[in-house]
C-alpha cells in the first residue's frame, strides 16, 4: 500500500511540475491590435422619422446622441419610403 501511495503523489506531483514547466515555457500573448472607430462605441440606428422626417431633426439630436447616449457612430435608416418589390400594398 505505501508503494502505491509514494507512485500516486510522486506521480500526481510529477504532472504538476510537468504542466507548471508547459506554462512558464509557452510564448507570451501578442498585445492587442488598436480597435477601429466602429468598435470603440455603439452604433445607433436613427430613422429620419423619428427625428422629425428629416436630416435636420437628427442633426439637432447628435449633442444628445453623443453625449447622453454615449453613442460613436449612426447608422441612417431609409431616406426614402421603399417602393414595393411587384407585391400590391393598399396605402
Amino acid at each position: 500500500r505505501r508503494v502505491l501511495l509514494v507512485l500516486f503523489w510522486g506521480g500526481w506531483l510529477g504532472m504538476l511540475g510537468a504542466a507548471a514547466a508547459i506554462v512558464a515555457q509557452a510564448p507570451r500573448c501578442q498585445p492587442l491590435p488598436a480597435k477601429a472607430w466602429w468598435e470603440l462605441g455603439a452604433l445607433y440606428r436613427a430613422p429620419p422619422k423619428e427625428f422629425g422626417g428629416d436630416l435636420k431633426g437628427v442633426e439637432q439630436r447628435l449633442g444628445y446622441l453623443k453625449e447622453k447616449l454615449q453613442v460613436g457612430g449612426l447608422v441612417l435608416g431609409p431616406l426614402y419610403p421603399p417602393k414595393p418589390q411587384g407585391a400590391k400594398i393598399p396605402s
